[in-house]
């Protein structure tokens, strides 16, 4: 998720940014539509950093509605912003099992990890010759 969510949001900011044109040349409404995407550009841009943290993901569903309601706007993004809504759901669910599965592979590389420092102390444990033992000697040396 910390991966596959920021780029949505990223994708998005651009399409809606991409989306200004269109709403200065098409809508008769003048700048204000323009003014609204724009902000909704940079709130997309900004929310991307934001789906990291913990309230994140919520900010993402908020942004996702924003997006979705900017077809009154442009009729064109209600299409785009369902489709990137279906895109982030998809996100949200495989995300998080994504997260899941990156737990379990690093609670399982350190548990190897323990289990491969365990191995060479006691080999090392057991190549360690006591002074005085039949070892320790010089070969042809009687003791």
């Amino acid at each position: 998720m910390k991966v596959v969510l920021p780029a949505i949001l990223l994708l998005e900011a651009i399409v809606v940014a991409l989306a200004i044109p269109v709403a200065l040349a098409v809508d008769d409404r003048g700048p204000t539509s323009a003014i609204v995407l724009g902000v909704l550009a940079i709130l997309l841009a900004l929310g991307s950093g934001a789906v990291r943290r913990p309230r994140g993901v919520a900010v993402g569903w908020v942004l996702q509605a924003l997006v979705v309601l900017s077809g009154l706007l442009v009729p064109a993004l209600a299409v785009l912003g369902l489709l990137f809504l279906g895109v982030w759901v998809l996100g949200v669910i495989y995300g998080a099992k994504g997260d899941v599965l990156a737990a379990q592979n690093r609670a399982a590389e350190a548990a190897w990890q323990a289990e491969q420092a365990a191995k060479a102390a006691e080999a090392a444990a057991s190549d360690v010759v006591e002074p005085g033992s039949a070892e320790d000697r010089a070969p042809g040396s009687a003791g």
